[in-house]
């Protein structure tokens, strides 16, 4: 054998062995790169529960939902259980608004009392400047739910310019009253499906 072929041998051999070294570093780093990946995902869906409410990992067990019904989904879901200690303190639902220039869906935190904690806005398509006033980032009219539950009067659920209590998004009245109804479907869902979702199921 020639130096030229011993050199292409060569070269061949440590092309291969560095091609096997990288699938092997690849194999070996992918589970830590979907851990990275799914503490995202949970960092960005869970932020709206209140530091240090939860220790679990609410998305590791999700619960199951059926499409359509009170949540408005178009297809099947997931509902998530926030535990602190091991006691459940929220559950987490999505729920789709009909909003003015198309569907509106959001993440509502529920306690176990039935009280809102939060929600958040995860996808919409409404007019910039109007209904994306919805967006936390944007306009703190959302804060306003925080707290509310089906036992507190009507007119605490029903928007100013209806009678109401609750202000509205200016210019938005179609986006408003959507996304209001949206949150108390959520609520009532919680309430109709109070055994399922408090059950035992969902711990880490």
């Amino acid at each position: 054998m020639n130096n030229r072929a011993r050199q292409a041998l060569t070269l061949l051999l440590i092309a291969l062995l560095g091609g096997g070294l990288l699938i092997a570093l690849q194999q070996v780093a992918a589970p830590a790169i979907e851990q990275q990946h799914q503490a995202a995902a949970e960092r960005k869906l869970l932020d709206l529960l209140p530091t240090g409410s939860y220790d679990n990992h609410p998305l590791r067990q999700p619960i199951p939902l059926p499409a359509g019904g009170l949540l408005g989904t178009g297809q099947p879901a997931e509902a998530y259980q926030a535990r602190l200690d091991g006691q459940l303190t929220a559950v987490l639902l999505p729920v789709q608004a009909k909003g003015y220039e198309g569907p509106i869906l959001l993440l509502v935190a529920i306690a176990p009392d039935g009280r809102l904690i939060a929600n958040k806005v995860l996808q919409h398509r409404e007019t910039p400047g109007l209904g994306d006033l919805i967006e936390p980032q944007r306009s703190p009219w959302l804060l306003g739910f925080e707290g509310k539950s089906l036992t507190d009067s009507p007119t605490s659920w029903t928007l100013r310019a209806e009678g109401g209590q609750l202000d509205q998004i200016a210019g938005a009245t179609v986006t408003s009253r959507s996304t209001t109804d949206a949150l108390q479907r959520a609520l009532r869902f919680f309430e109709a499906q109070r055994p399922h979702l408090l059950g035992e199921s969902g711990h880490d």
